[in-house]
C-alpha cells in the first residue's frame, strides 16, 4: 500500500513539473506566446502579405527562431540577464534586417507597429 501511495505521490509530482512544458509547446516556443502559424497569421494580415512573402517570411521567422534556440542554449544557466537582453535586441535587428529585404517599406513600418503593440502586451500594467 505504501508503495503505491509513494508511486502516486510521485506521478503527480511528474505531472505537475511537465504541465508548465505543455503549456509552454502550446502557445510556441517564442516568448511572444505566439505559435509561428499564429504569427504568420496575424503578420499575413496586418501587412497584407503576397503568396511570395508569405513563403519568404515564415523562412526567416523559422531560420532566426532556430538561431535564437542555438544561442539561448548555450547561456542557460549563465543568469546574466543584460547579456540576454543585449542578444535578443542583436536577434530583433537581424530578424529586421532580413525581412527589410522582403517587405516594402509600408509593411516593414506595419511591423514595427506590430512588434510594439506584442511588446505593450507584454508588459504589467503600472499599480498606482
Amino acid at each position: 500500500m505504501r508503495k503505491t501511495i509513494g508511486a502516486f505521490a510521485l506521478l503527480l509530482v511528474a505531472l505537475a513539473a511537465a504541465a508548465p512544458l505543455e503549456v509552454q509547446a502550446q502557445r510556441g516556443a517564442r516568448g511572444f506566446g505566439m505559435s509561428l502559424d499564429d504569427q504568420m497569421t496575424a503578420l499575413t494580415e496586418r501587412l497584407a502579405l503576397d503568396e511570395e512573402q508569405v513563403v519568404q517570411v515564415r523562412a526567416i521567422l523559422e531560420a532566426q527562431a532556430e538561431s535564437r534556440r542555438e544561442r539561448f542554449q548555450g547561456m542557460r544557466g549563465s543568469g546574466d540577464r543584460n547579456a540576454m537582453m543585449q542578444l535578443m535586441e542583436e536577434l530583433q535587428q537581424e530578424t529586421e534586417t532580413l525581412l527589410d529585404e522582403v517587405l516594402s517599406d509600408e509593411q516593414m513600418e506595419k511591423y514595427r507597429e506590430y512588434l510594439a503593440e506584442l511588446q505593450q502586451r507584454r508588459r504589467p500594467p503600472l499599480s498606482l
